[in-house]
């Protein structure tokens, strides 16, 4: 009989290693492409993935930074990020436009998507002077000509024109010079300009500089829902994921809501070394001040709720409507879908919650 090597033995060894396999190779993790803003909606996932609670989750994470809604809309056109949040009219032109679907609400954003003069300005000294809107500075007169450095087609875009509309006035009636939230502030800092219009966290950088706010969605009574969405063809695809990539942002958000002192320092970490901000703890303090953020239950309600969410949305919509920005039949297609709200993956978090 002849002896059989080692080498032969090793081979067959192998070979019975490749027969007990399994036919299909082993499933690689979906990765999820997720994009932000350098804003508190963009924080909770940046969150998730520095603090290791993605370790198990059944997708890998791809954070993506966008400086504002208009370039991250772009994005989602040409099919570069899955899921995210941005801001109500963002969310609405992905939506009316590319079948976006809005799956919950990232915060309440009216309060800092505002409004800033210098404090010798003459809109300063007018506090009260617009009837039945006391939040608002200055009149019609005072407002009129003014050269404004604004972040058009947004939700600021939309507070400013809210403001303007309180006091009898349009667009056309002041000087609005689009710049991005970053360059408008310098511009603005730099003396170009008589009102800048911010949100947060760049409100508080103004509230620091001791600039006056001289109006904002809440002064001029809108409601701006920030929105967290999905691309409807990933959402069909995969709608394990989007629940599982929900079920983690909602645990973050609901957290934040609920001990918000634990997300100061964490907070500031992603606005100054990943954002490349500035900001101080008092100012970071200032984001669990002014922005309302929504429990899953609450979430819900604020969706189905006809005088809620969709009363919002619609004001956004007829807002960019009167700016010639959309159609009057993307409008009426954008009511008639409900807004393109859809509020089964929140109740099926909710779902996922009640039987643990």
């Amino acid at each position: 009989m002849k002896k059989i090597s080692i080498c032969s033995l090793f081979c067959l060894f192998l070979f019975s290693l490749l027969l007990l396999a399994p036919s299909q190779p082993f499933a690689q993790k979906i990765e999820l492409r997720t994009s932000a803003q350098p804003c508190l909606h963009g924080f909770p996932m940046w969150y998730a993935e520095q603090s290791g609670m993605l370790k198990d989750a059944p997708f890998t994470m791809k954070f993506m930074l966008f400086a504002s809604g208009a370039p991250q809309t772009e994005a989602l056109a040409a099919d570069q990020w899955d899921i995210g949040t941005m801001g109500t009219v963002p969310t609405m032109m992905a939506s009316m436009r590319y079948g976006y679907k809005l799956i919950g609400i990232s915060n309440e954003e009216a309060a800092t998507n505002d409004i800033w003069v210098r404090p010798d300005s003459p809109l300063a000294k007018a506090a009260g002077a617009v009837p039945n809107y006391p939040d608002i500075y200055g009149n019609a007169d005072l407002w009129r000509g003014k050269k404004i450095l604004a972040t058009t087609v947004s939700t600021g875009h939309y507070a400013l024109t809210s403001t303007l509309k309180a006091m009898g006035l349009k667009d056309s009636d002041v000087n609005i010079v689009h710049m991005e939230q970053g360059q408008a502030m310098t511009a603005f800092n730099a003396g170009e300009g008589d009102i800048l219009q911010l949100w947060a966290p760049l409100s508080y950088v103004a509230e620091a500089k001791k600039w006056v706010r001289v109006s904002s969605g809440a002064a001029a009574k809108v409601s701006i829902a920030g929105g967290i969405g999905v691309r409807k063809d990933f959402a069909e695809k995969h709608p394990d994921l989007t629940i599982a990539w929900l079920n983690i942002y909602m645990g973050i958000l609901e957290d934040m809501k609920a001990n918000p002192d634990k997300y100061i320092k964490p907070l500031l970490d992603y606005f100054n070394n990943y954002c490349g901000l500035e900001l101080t703890e008092d100012m970071v303090k200032l984001e669990f001040k002014y922005r309302p953020l929504y429990t899953v239950s609450e979430q819900v309600r604020e969706m189905e709720t006809p005088s809620m969410l969709p009363a919002s949305l619609r004001g956004v919509a007829e807002f960019m409507l009167s700016q010639g920005r959309i159609r009057q039949k993307e409008f009426d297609g954008y009511v008639k879908q409900n807004f393109f709200i859809d509020a089964s993956f929140m109740k099926k978090v909710a779902q996922e919650r009640a039987a643990k």
